[in-house]
């Protein structure tokens, strides 16, 4: 395993797109091409998505409407137009937003509590306008591949009613690990991907070097700018001598020397995430599980860079990493995962996977030690690309300042003594680069 050393770098500015990538809607009408010839080779009849303001990647991803406030569902049924139902809020950002050509139907059952809701007929009768009817096989999307339902029973009970029919999930033909349509990003979303990713990997660098005794965890959010980018999640900042759980949102505990500190910026497409202990580099700590965590942690992860690639199994990536641990910490999740408009896609990283890794993935490094023993917190976070030939070739035709951002990280991490495959394309400016001294930020972890 490579040793780890910790010395002043001088960080390379990378600059950050100028405007926020759009999805032409020649994309969109793909996508639902792609989705009725899944749907037909499923055996499906119909489709019915369902989405709310945390589970909305699936409809974002196939329409690019995601409701706001209230709940929607789209009906897609063989050989009709489909249909969406929102409610009274909804109504107008649906018929600006939509670009798949859809029936809009008002269902304000959808509505917040306390709004009219003499407009709309019942459920039932809206889902029988929009097609579905009696002995129709349904395959239900919600927001996660599981056997049960995982949407609102009232939902289920109502296309039940229509079609005598109890409605499968049908999950797994978005979000599949191996097969699901969402799994490959087309270039234009990939694109979008890496401005996300742009502004939670400088949101986070700013945090780093914006650290300094006394700052609340409040203030120091400041620095996670989405310039009005959809978040994925909730921001997280968390200082203290130990921070249990790095999901908190951001109150009014202080930086101390010695304490830990973390934080988290996602938006769609993009997450950054760094937690390390506020210290300077002439800290003296006789127990040192903290540089011990840190050594081996970066093991892992240089380990697990290497093994990417197009065409490699997620099981060999797993097996890299997991042969580079010691057994003095556990894998808190899987060792990284699918990201998408939502934060966590799918996982195709665990124990004997045959899921190769396909051109057009946007994975997550997302290894976050569990120590078995003590309360140190280290992680690090960062987003990236696996392209062939072909599709670097068209992301090159498509952006190529993005391209020369991306050559940029790549030899940073380079230099930095990580060894990467052609087909790995990062998108974070700070990608793979561990602040271990968070109160002297200009010394970096490198490999030797």
């Amino acid at each position: 395993m490579p040793r780890v050393s910790f010395a002043p770098h001088k960080l390379r500015a990378i600059e950050v797109p100028n405007g926020v990538p759009e999805i032409p809607p020649r994309v969109f009408a793909e996508r639902y091409q792609n989705l009725e010839a899944r749907r037909q080779q499923s055996g499906y009849d119909a489709l019915v998505i369902y989405a709310d303001r945390e589970h909305a990647a699936n409809l974002g991803w196939l329409t690019d409407f995601t409701p706001r406030f209230e709940e929607a569902l789209w009906v897609q049924v063989g050989g009709q137009t489909p249909t969406l139902l929102v409610g009274n809020e909804c109504f107008g950002l649906a018929r600006a937003a939509c670009k798949i050509k859809a029936r809009l139907e008002l269902y304000q059952e959808f509505s917040l509590p306390g709004q009219d809701r003499s407009l709309s007929t019942d459920l039932v009768g809206l889902l029988r306008k929009a097609g579905l009817g009696r002995g129709l096989r349904v395959g239900l999307i919600g927001w996660k591949p599981l056997q049960a339902l995982d949407v609102p029973h009232w939902i289920v009970e109502a296309v039940q009613e229509v079609t005598a029919q109890t409605p499968q999930n049908a999950a797994d033909l978005l979000m599949h690990p191996a097969s699901g349509l969402r799994v490959r990003l087309e270039p234009e979303q990939i694109r979008l991907a890496e401005y996300a990713a742009t502004l939670t990997s400088e949101g986070i660098k700013h945090w780093v070097f914006g650290l300094y005794e006394g700052q609340p965890e409040w203030e120091a959010t400041q620095h996670l700018v989405s310039y009005g980018l959809e978040l994925s999640c909730h921001p997280m900042v968390n200082f203290g001598p130990e921070i249990p759980s790095g999901l908190k949102s951001p109150r009014n505990q202080r930086v101390q020397p010695g304490f830990y500190a973390q934080a988290a910026f996602g938006l769609i497409g993009g997450l950054t995430c760094r937690a390390g202990r506020l210290v300077r580099a002439d800290y003296q700590d006789d127990a040192d599980e903290y540089l011990e965590l840190v050594v081996n942690y970066l093991q892992v992860v240089h380990a697990w860079y290497a093994a990417l690639g197009v065409g490699v199994s997620a099981g060999e990536v797993f097996a890299q990493a997991h042969q580079a641990k010691s057994n003095t910490w556990d894998l808190a999740l899987n060792p990284g995962h699918l990201i998408h408009l939502d934060e966590w896609l799918a996982s195709p990283f665990a124990p004997g996977s045959t899921v190769a890794l396909q051109s057009g993935m946007t994975i997550q490094q997302d290894i976050i030690p569990l120590p078995r023993q003590g309360r140190a917190v280290v992680n690090m976070e960062d987003g990236l690309v696996l392209a062939d030939v072909e599709l670097r070739e068209a992301l090159e035709r498509l952006d190529p300042a993005m391209m020369q951002r991306i050559r940029r990280r790549r030899q940073v991490m380079e230099q930095l003594g990580y060894q990467l495959s052609e087909d790995v394309l990062p998108l974070s400016n700070i990608q793979g680069v561990f602040f271990p001294f968070l109160l002297q930020p200009e010394y970096v972890a490198r490999f030797d």
